[in-house]
């Protein structure tokens, strides 16, 4: 899903559940995968490195990802302004 991209329309409410859901189940796939290292006890120091990392990778990626969505959306639905600005020398401001 691009940012710029979403609209109100009923794919693009689609697109975003759908994108939620992976993002979700990779957050359990982590999860379960450290779980079931602990649970027969070969959960190692260089395992908690590896899943700190991939935990705030995927994080981050994901309050980006939201982040940009609401400014595009904030953005496009901001009263008489586009999503986007023209900031050249001579251009006409509103």
């Amino acid at each position: 899903m691009k940012a710029d991209g979403f609209d109100s329309s009923q794919d693009g409410w689609r697109d975003l559940i759908r994108l939620a859901t992976k993002c979700t189940e990779e957050y359990a796939q982590l999860w379960e995968g450290a779980a079931a290292k602990l649970s027969d006890s070969s959960y190692r120091s260089e395992d908690l490195i590896d899943d700190w990392f991939k935990f705030w990778g995927k994080a981050i990626r994901d309050m980006t990802a939201g982040a940009a969505s609401s400014w595009a959306a904030g953005m496009r639905d901001a009263q008489g302004r586009g999503a986007t600005r023209d900031d050249r020398p001579g251009a006409s401001r509103r």
